[in-house]
């Protein structure tokens, strides 16, 4: 069978410009850390391909069969879905870091094998600090394939906290395949997609996804009436414009398809950035999910960014479509 080798520059792995797949390792790269995402500590048991006893609980979904932690009163859920194109045996979830040689513990440890688009169902602790004492928002994943073959890819800056499912793709075959995410938060059925951000990253060309994003998505309605750029001024010395939106209080309000992807980078990180950065939306409404509390959306003329609202006030970039 024709082997895959999924191989990117190591020296943007090793900046964290990259969001691709590294080279291959021959040293063990399996170190404890406290950095990982652990699952807490559970009575239910199994015994791993190196003997020892790891942590097992059923899934409250039937469908999903695999599951990594311990559903407690505190913990936290994520549905991780393999959508690569391969099988996978190794699974390392950590807060987001540009040390590539500490990944923490591997998660499923010879429990089961994720095949191509099964579901694992992962219990995990969300309140992890950083250095500073703030809860961590941006985390990355890293997989290994059973075809020792294969590398491992890796998944950056994803806001696992606000995500309900995630699932793990390939962009291309071969040695161009550029690993990325999907995912859902909250209540929401529309997926938010990685991939702009991961080129973007890699100093790759988007142009066509982009054009091929915005007719599927872009909502900006047609105004009813358009201003001759060859009519006269009025009398009063200006310009008529019947389309001109409010002032917004200087915010953006015709925010530019660089705008859109500008936005895609603050996912994860507070609305208060990127508001700095790309300006007020033209409006805002917020409702309360049921799974992640209250949710936050506020409407650009050509993108739409949801937001999530935890209880002591702070906004997080959720996704971008």
């Amino acid at each position: 069978m024709k082997k895959r080798y999924v191989i990117l520059a190591a020296l943007l792995v090793t900046a964290m410009a990259a969001a691709g797949c590294g080279k291959k390792k021959t040293d063990d790269t399996t170190q404890d850390a406290q950095v990982t995402v652990a699952p807490a500590e559970n009575t239910d048991t199994a015994q791993a391909d190196d003997g020892t006893l790891v942590d097992m609980q059923k899934s409250d979904d039937a469908d999903i069969k695999n599951v990594i932690g311990d559903k407690t009163a505190t913990a936290s859920k994520v549905i991780i879905v393999n959508g690569t194109g391969s099988a996978i045996k190794g699974l390392y979830v950590r807060p987001t870091s540009d040390d590539d040689d500490d990944w923490g513990t591997e998660l499923i440890n010879g429990l089961f094998t994720l095949n191509d688009n099964d579901k694992a169902l992962y219990y995990y602790d969300a309140s992890v600090k950083d250095a500073d004492g703030n809860a961590v928002t941006s985390y990355d994943i890293r997989i290994v394939y059973e075809d020792e073959d294969l590398t491992d890819c890796y998944f950056r800056k994803l806001p696992l906290t606000v995500i309900t499912q995630i699932t793990l793709k390939m962009d291309g075959t071969g040695d161009d395949a550029i690993p990325y995410a999907t995912y859902l938060t909250g209540s929401s059925k529309k997926e938010t997609s990685t991939l702009s951000e991961v080129k973007a990253r890699l100093g790759l060309d988007d142009s066509e996804d982009d054009s091929e994003d915005q007719e599927e998505t872009d909502v900006t309605p047609t105004p009813e009436e358009e201003p001759d750029p060859t009519q006269a001024p009025s009398d009063d010395g200006e310009d008529p414009d019947p389309t001109q939106a409010p002032d917004n209080n200087g915010g953006n309000t015709d925010p530019s398809d660089a705008s859109a992807d500008a936005a895609k980078q603050y996912i994860g990180q507070p609305l208060s950035s990127l508001i700095a950065a790309i300006g007020d939306a033209n409006g805002s409404d917020y409702e309360n999910e049921p799974e992640t509390g209250e949710t936050g959306y506020h409407y650009y003329d050509t993108f739409t960014v949801s937001t999530t609202v935890d209880e002591s006030g702070n906004e997080v970039v959720a996704g971008v479509w």
